[in-house]
């Protein structure tokens, strides 16, 4: 028997379109007005900022006399603060950055250049994120139900007290948790900074010739500027009091690959050398003569990358590869349990045409070959992430819903 109605969105599709225009807004108008002032890291943090505290407001207005989250907290303070406690696991914190640190060190992928955007995002980070643990830790302590999470037994494992240390369950799900956060966010930084530099020609173009030559760049920009700060603000705001923690890991090497090789440094190599599948990234060309097709098919691409955003910003604080920090059912999850890869996947093949070639049709099914070669691979990504989150009854209720009620359920009923 169906579900008949669609479970509840851990979080509320209205409030985050709200955050993305204004996240999109403070872009645009710093891109345009900086002068100079801002440099585009700045630009990123100060963007997703305006993401960031527009989702926490909107959440917290929402939830204005309703039923807070079962997010590990007491209703009220059930203790006093113990200093010696909120120190031991400001000790633990300590040591799960060192021990970031000291992989960012070992691993010479994060000593070149490529990079560089992120260790600035870090340096202008800092000086906010050291007090505000230290006042986190401090107001946890006292409303924590159980203080003595991973963080105090780290600490205590530090301080010589090995009885208390983490379980095996737990010290798993603490280091997958920060191994994500350490590899997605530089990447997610470095692709905003290049985004507002593209967006930065863009608006410089529409400046010299005009919106209307410049209008589907503009858009295509701002599709993936959305995905991008929300991807930022998403690995950055991991946090009990937001509702926005971790509240699972894939801990499968299937879901881990199949992730992984989607990024770099492992696409620059498979992308470029097994998977390369385009001749030119020019669609317009194959439509020179055509400009009511030309404009149809970019209006297309366009839609698919407004759908692909959209699927990102659907999370708000929530977004993270990988884990599970709530069940997403609103926007475009309301009609598919998909929307992102379909839509992304989709655009590419209508991006490079693979199935036109100026070298022959072989070359045309060879291309075509290995973007289906890609496209399985994330149906993989898909199918490991529909496996991890099957473990949460909340996505069970949302698949069957989908099953039942989605867009291909539509279809199939109307064919």
């Amino acid at each position: 028997m169906s579900i008949p109605t669609r479970p509840r969105s851990a979080a509320h599709f209205g409030i985050n379109v709200f955050a993305m225009c204004a996240g999109l807004s403070t872009l645009v108008a710093l891109v345009h007005w900086r002068l100079g002032v801002f440099d585009p890291v700045e630009i990123v943090l100060l963007s997703c900022a305006a993401v960031g505290l527009s989702v926490i407001a909107g959440e917290w207005w929402l939830r204005r006399g309703s039923a807070a989250p079962d997010r590990g907290f007491a209703a009220a303070a059930q203790r006093r603060i113990d200093p010696i406690r909120v120190a031991t696991r400001l000790l633990g914190l300590l040591a799960t950055f060192a021990s970031i640190a000291f992989l960012y060190w070992l691993f010479p992928e994060y000593h070149g250049s490529f990079y560089a955007p992120f260790w600035r995002f870090l340096r202008l980070l800092a000086p906010i994120v050291a007090p505000a643990a230290i006042l986190y830790f401090a107001w946890a302590e006292s409303r924590l139900v159980e203080p003595r999470d991973v963080y105090w037994r780290i600490g205590r494992c530090l301080l010589g007290r090995f009885a208390d240390r983490p379980s095996f369950v737990q010290g798993r799900a603490h280091a997958l948790g920060w191994l994500v956060k350490m590899f997605f966010l530089p990447l997610m930084v470095v692709y905003a900074r290049d985004q507002v530099n593209e967006l930065g020609t863009v608006l410089a173009a529409i400046a010299s010739t005009g919106f209307v030559a410049n209008g589907y760049s503009l858009v295509f920009r701002l599709g993936y500027a959305s995905d991008l700060l929300f991807c930022v603000v998403g690995y950055v705001l991991t946090l009990r009091l937001l509702d926005s923690h971790i509240r699972s890991t894939d801990t499968t090497l299937a879901g881990w690959l199949s992730a992984l090789v989607c990024y770099q440094p492992f696409y620059s190599v498979i992308g470029s050398y097994y998977l390369a599948y385009s001749e030119s990234d020019d669609w317009g060309r194959h439509f020179a003569t055509l400009p009511l097709l030309a404009n149809a098919w970019g209006g297309t691409i366009l839609a698919l990358v407004i759908v692909y955003g959209l699927s990102t910003v659907a999370f708000g604080l929530r977004f993270s590869n990988l884990t599970n920090r709530g069940i997403i059912t609103d926007g475009p999850y309301r009609y598919t349990k998909h929307p992102a890869y379909l839509s992304k996947n989709l655009s590419w093949w209508m991006v490079s045409m693979p199935f036109l070639s100026v070298v022959g049709p072989g070359t045309a099914l060879r291309h075509c070959l290995l973007l289906g070669m890609l496209n399985a691979v994330y149906y993989a990504r898909a199918k490991t992430e529909e496996r991890h989150l099957g473990a949460d009854p909340a996505y069970r209720a949302y698949a069957e819903w989908i099953e039942a009620h989605g867009l291909f359920a539509r279809l199939r009923r109307a064919f």
